[in-house]
């Protein structure tokens, strides 16, 4: 039985990158007849009610899914940050737009473990997972000290607030898959090749 979405946290898609690695838009790039956006957006349905952009990203919008530009331009953390901001919910989970087959299974399972913390990340054995992952408005003044110094490491602020580290052990099947992100011409491919 499909599940109702949710209405107490927004889904924040991560669009205000500058693509430099890969030389054009990822966020546009098509993967099975689908953009990375869309496939985001796809995923991002099944489970809120509400979903902004965090970017200056208009020509992305959907009546029901605003932008929002980011307050402190040019990182991934100011990104997170004006998605915490302008979510009005007390919780967000967010997803970067490079990220071909984001998986609403993990997701779930992300969300379902926040109960008495502030961030729940995967942990894999390449690292964390800060840019497919849970956070609390609880976030927001750490984030924006670390902003305010020009510090752009987001799990810089990890160490002041309560994380659950989602260990990949514990991740439903295929997170290998669903965690990947396309950073260069070569991972596009790669992924196209292999979907």
């Amino acid at each position: 039985m499909d599940e109702e979405p949710m209405d107490d946290v927004c889904g924040v898609i991560l669009a205000g990158g500058r693509s430099s690695r890969m030389g054009r838009d990822k966020a546009m790039l098509d993967v099975s007849g689908l953009t990375m956006f869309e496939r985001t957006l796809r995923m991002m349905r099944e489970l809120f009610k509400r979903i902004i952009i965090a970017g200056d990203r208009p020509d992305l919008t959907k009546p029901d899914v605003p932008c929002y530009q980011d307050i402190y331009p040019g990182s991934a953390l100011g990104g997170l940050y004006t998605g915490l901001k302008e979510a009005g919910t007390e919780w967000i989970m967010v997803s970067a737009c490079d990220m071909p087959f984001p998986d609403v299974q993990i997701a779930r399972f992300l969300l379902d473990q926040r109960e008495g913390c502030d961030v729940v990340v995967p942990k894999t054995p390449g690292g964390y997972e800060p840019l497919f992952a849970v956070y609390r408005k609880t976030c927001l003044s750490y984030m924006k000290e670390l902003l305010d110094k020009n510090i752009y490491k987001i799990n810089d602020f990890y160490p002041h607030v309560r994380v659950r580290y989602a260990p990949y052990e514990e991740l439903p099947e295929g997170w290998e898959h669903a965690l990947l992100n396309v950073n260069t011409p070569e991972q596009y491919q790669t992924v196209k090749e292999n979907s």
